[in-house]
């Protein structure tokens, strides 16, 4: 791979040069140009140039997949010694130029190898059931062979006494083989506890580690609204200008003019659909978005204004599945219209220019901007959360006649392998926390013809019976060992029961 941009120690630093130095070396095993690798992967030509000259640090993922990319290409492992190198290069580099970014890369480090770790170890707890399950069959067919040997023996004694001479001896070298395997399996069901207590612990450990990650992000959204927050405050200054004194006040040069210019371009475009057709057609770039509400020949009024730091189609796609599966909404009256930006916009937020110019000059409210349109999944930690009446999940909360598939074979699954299934299929989340061992148990029947989500949820809640509880709630739905009841609950699915809340 040639790069346009050569890697300039003194104005980056020691750890972001040696990074950037590393994942050079790591694209050489691509065998293709920078261009060719560019359409390949999320990331524009852009992007990638200034990961591998080492103006920015590229998160986490990419490094994972430049080291993926390049053993498919090679047909060869990088070694675990050389890809621990370079998590350590991007870890040290990372915590360099973000502090807080780093925090929360070093917990989805230790969550993934806490769920590495669980994994292997309810693995091994299943290898040992499996041995303990084989030991009883044994044990239970020597038992067999054992008493039928009693019985004949009984039958011949006074006839075939040279006969029971030789049964005797078998029978004692039977119940020999018997009292080894009886130890063998105290010794395999011992182990078996062993290693089901560990994988407790293993999971526990994941779970403690959710939780923090999910504060972790919490923290960083608070943040992030500080940060943009801050920016609303700058946005009347047409010049920078300096305090001296204690230390410098800069203003930047961020103005009301940048935000009006945005909007007015944002209106020339034409309205498209928001259909995954449409999408297609967007190139993989940032920028800025609005979203439209309106038939195809009526006026359409603006409910969103929003950013993509790396991909528009992706960000846009990402607001269509959030419209999908809800009630009093269509998406056949969604469009939306679209603006490339060639600035980092990590630095900036100039979705926030556009929507206080709409709000001062054109006396507008988006009614979709900061009220949850946007959010992903809030986590285990805020399902209990007191939605306001404004609020996106409040006034298009989820469709729970969703239908999953129109017609269908009938189906025989796990419960487990049946959620996850619910998950793929569903246009809102699901979160469940389902024991590993269930996705062994096949014992769910999915019949055949159309599936909506509700019947979904009837079927999985029979089959795990009472002590399970799904809980539909406005903006996505849960699945949890649990009896407890939620403040912005839709409906609940216990075993055979199924209320309203």
């Amino acid at each position: 791979m040639v790069f346009q941009k050569d890697i300039d120690g003194t104005q980056i630093g020691p750890d972001r040069y040696a990074l950037a130095f590393a994942l050079r070396e790591l694209a050489q095993r691509l065998g293709v140009s920078l261009g060719r690798y560019s359409v390949r992967v999320p990331w524009d030509r852009s992007t990638l140039s200034r990961y591998f000259s080492g103006v920015l640090v590229p998160p986490a993922e990419f490094v994972e997949q430049l080291i993926d990319d390049g053993n498919r290409e090679t047909g060869t492992e990088l070694t675990s010694a050389a890809r621990d190198t370079v998590r350590k290069l991007h870890r040290t580099a990372l915590r360099v130029t973000s502090p807080h970014s780093a925090d929360l890369q070093d917990l989805r480090d230790k969550l993934a190898e806490a769920d590495r770790e669980s994994r292997h170890l309810h693995q091994e707890a299943r290898l040992l059931r499996e041995m303990v399950r084989s030991a009883h069959e044994h044990l239970d067919e020597q038992q067999a062979r054992l008493r039928q040997l009693e019985q004949a023996g009984a039958a011949a004694r006074l006839a075939h006494r040279a006969e029971l001479d030789q049964r005797s001896t078998d029978f004692d070298s039977l119940r020999a083989e018997r009292d080894e395997l009886q130890e063998t399996l105290i010794r395999l069901t011992a182990e078996l506890a062993e290693a089901e207590r560990r994988a407790c612990e293993a999971e526990d450990r994941c779970i403690r580690l959710e939780q923090q990650l999910d504060t972790a992000e919490a923290q960083a959204e608070e943040r992030f609204a500080e940060a943009e927050a801050y920016v609303d405050t700058v946005t009347n200054t047409t010049t920078a200008e300096a305090t001296v004194g204690p230390g410098i006040s800069v203003h930047l040069g961020i103005t009301r003019e940048a935000g009006a210019r945005l909007a007015r371009t944002l209106d020339e475009q034409v309205p498209l659909p928001l259909t995954e057709t449409h999408l297609r057609k967007v190139l993989d770039r940032p920028g800025i978005y609005q979203l439209l509400r309106g038939g195809p020949s009526q006026p359409k009024e603006r409910m969103y204004v929003g950013k993509a730091d790396r991909s528009l189609p992706q960000r846009l796609n990402f607001a269509r599945l959030r419209i999908l599966g809800r009630k009093y909404i269509s998406l056949d009256d969604m469009y939306f219209t679209y603006v490339y930006v060639e600035d980092d916009l990590s630095a900036v937020a100039p979705e926030n220019l556009v929507i206080k110019h709409l709000q001062e000059e054109r006396g507008l409210s988006l009614l979709w901007n900061r009220n949850g349109f946007n959010n992903n999944d809030p986590g285990r930690r805020r399902d209990r959360a007191q939605l306001q009446p404004q609020h996106f999940d409040v006034a298009h909360p989820i469709d729970l006649d969703w239908s999953l598939r129109h017609d269908g074979r009938r189906q025989l699954l796990s419960p487990r392998d049946f959620a996850t299934y619910l998950k793929a299929e569903l246009p809102y989340a699901f979160r469940e926390a389902l024991d590993p061992a269930q996705a062994e148990d096949v014992s769910l029947e999915v019949p055949r013809g159309p599936l909506s989500a509700d019947t979904a949820f009837r079927l999985l809640a029979r089959n795990l019976g009472e002590s399970w509880q799904i809980s539909a709630l406005k903006g996505h739905v849960i699945l949890y060992k649990e009896h407890a009841d939620y403040p912005n609950a839709l409906r609940y699915y216990r075993g055979e029961n199924v209320s309203d809340a």
